[in-house]
């Protein structure tokens, strides 16, 4: 069956309550926790699989038709053509070193396309929501990007992007920096205007790592590239977003960028 509009919003504000009721927890044991390392030597720690499993235990309890997709645990599979994606903290590694780079991530697609997403940087208390085709919210407040001449931008670049295509941007004094934390932190800064854009090119990232983010930046006013087979879809892994001049530059160097990705 369909999914229902409160049944996105119902299911959308237990994400956010669960989000909210782990800060103390999580700050008690914010750079004072120890860890795991899983197969791909990324960390994890006890409270990712917490705050994941209350997430999937809570949804499947009141809306069991959804189907869950997180980091750190099983999938449920969807009855209804809706997934909520999760990622229970988002930048691990900042969160064991006390550093302000992480988050909770949550976002729901329904039929192929994402229509919410939850983003709580939770050292900050800061919550950002969107809903597709009403805008990006910072804590209940619009927030917008930032349009920013090409010379005076920033743009977070993983090291392909920057050891590679940083020769396409530097006649323009676009600046190439490294991301602080991981894809939360990014794809909040973009929407909020702090930065113009953010590369995901040989990232290894996972469809948690940006579905949030990519329509939280979207509502805002972000465009985006694929540079995978079609337009931009939630399980694009190869993409680049950011505010129209720097995409509209972005463009103009895509023959070269796809080029020097297929080598």
């Amino acid at each position: 069956m369909p999914l229902s509009r409160q049944e996105m919003l119902g299911s959308m504000q237990i994400i956010i309550d669960i989000f909210r009721d782990f800060r103390p927890e999580l700050m008690k044991s914010y750079g004072n926790i120890t860890h795991e390392s899983k197969n791909d030597n990324s960390p994890v720690t006890y409270l990712d699989v917490k705050v994941e499993t209350a997430i999937k235990q809570h949804l499947a309890e009141l809306y069991p038709h959804i189907g869950f997709h997180g980091e750190e645990t099983e999938d449920i599979p969807s009855q209804s053509g809706a997934l909520w994606i999760v990622d229970p903290i988002d930048g691990t590694s900042s969160f064991i070193h006390g550093l302000p780079y992480c988050t909770n991530m949550a976002g729901l697609v329904v039929d192929g396309e994402t229509v919410a997403s939850v983003i709580y940087q939770f050292p900050t208390d800061e919550l950002f929501t969107a809903i597709k085709g009403k805008g990006a919210y910072r804590n209940d407040e619009k927030i917008s990007i930032k349009n920013t001449e090409l010379n005076n931008s920033i743009v977070f670049s993983g090291s392909y992007a920057y050891k590679n295509i940083y020769h396409l941007l530097e006649p323009h004094h676009v600046g190439l920096y490294a991301p602080l934390g991981a894809s939360g932190y990014e794809f909040t800064r973009l929407a909020q205007g702090n930065i113009q854009g953010v590369t995901k090119l040989r990232c290894k990232s996972q469809v948690h790592d940006d579905v949030p983010g990519v329509l939280l930046a979207r509502e805002a006013g972000a465009q985006v590239i694929s540079f995978e087979d079609g337009p931009y879809k939630y399980d694009t892994l190869e993409f680049v977003i950011g505010s129209p001049n720097f995409i509209e530059l972005i463009e103009e160097h895509t023959p070269e960028i796809k080029l020097l990705l297929e080598k």
